[in-house]
């Protein structure tokens, strides 16, 4: 996370289990929204940073998980399970 950011406490937020603002940890100075940001009509938030990792990211460091392992010719999904974790958690925890 930045070391500045507007956290947000996430109330009735369907949005909120995958928002960095929500799940993050901020590192400095935060700040929190006064109102809850999530629009209920439209179902969305123009604040909405998502807090998982992409398909490539997670194919790309399963497969340096892999190697490192020894490229052992079971497991692939425990690799794969394992790097989306690791990287969920690094980019929940990050700080500047």
């Amino acid at each position: 996370m930045p070391n500045d950011i507007t956290m947000c406490h996430g109330g009735e937020c369907i949005l909120k289990d995958n928002c960095l603002r929500f799940t993050g940890t901020a590192y400095g100075r935060q700040d929190f929204f006064g109102s809850l940001p999530f629009n209920n009509e439209t179902k969305t938030c123009e604040h909405y940073k998502d807090d998982r990792p992409d398909e490539k990211q997670v194919q790309e460091y399963a497969y340096y998980l892999w190697q490192n392992e020894g490229c052992p010719k079971q497991g692939d999904l425990e690799f794969w399970f394992r790097a989306k974790e690791e990287l969920l958690l690094r980019i929940r925890n990050f700080s500047f």
